[in-house]
């Protein structure tokens, strides 16, 4: 699957400081950013409890500089890595519930997963249905220019 090319408001290429570009896979302005800026940035991500691509845009949106996606989500790994002190594992093994208690455990924290990602698409689509909506305005005003 392809992925879509989303591009940036009209005349924001033209406002980008050096060091800045737009993230035509994600829909956000991205920067290099020196050490400081990543652990802040980390730390902010690991309070947050927000998925990493809807962060990434918010702290975008709210002029933070931000790495590119798949830059984040590998910092985002090696900290967890890191912080788990194993660095053979990424995920830890998965123990099978077997107790009354252990289960309504397990069927929280998968609803509360559920949750999170239908949470996260919701958010996703409206940002498209944001950007259809600007995309069906632009057309609407180029139509009304063209003389009948």
């Amino acid at each position: 699957m392809a992925s879509k090319r989303i591009e940036p408001p009209e005349g924001l290429l033209a406002n980008l400081k050096e060091g800045q570009s737009w993230n035509y896979q994600h829909g956000y302005v991205q920067s290099k950013i020196n050490k400081a800026q990543k652990e802040a940035l980390l730390a902010d991500f690991f309070t947050s409890g927000k998925e990493s691509l809807t962060f990434l845009k918010e702290q975008s949106k709210a002029g933070v500089a931000v790495p590119p996606y798949a830059t984040f989500r590998l910092w985002v790994v090696v900290k967890e890595v890191n912080a788990s002190g194993d660095s053979t594992k990424i995920n830890p093994p998965i123990a099978i519930p077997n107790t009354p208690d252990a289960i309504k455990a397990e069927i929280a924290r998968l609803q509360g997963a559920y949750k999170k990602s239908l949470q996260s698409k919701i958010e996703r689509l409206k940002c498209d249905i944001e950007k259809m909506t600007q995309d069906l305005q632009e057309a609407e005003k180029e139509l009304e220019e063209i003389p009948a």
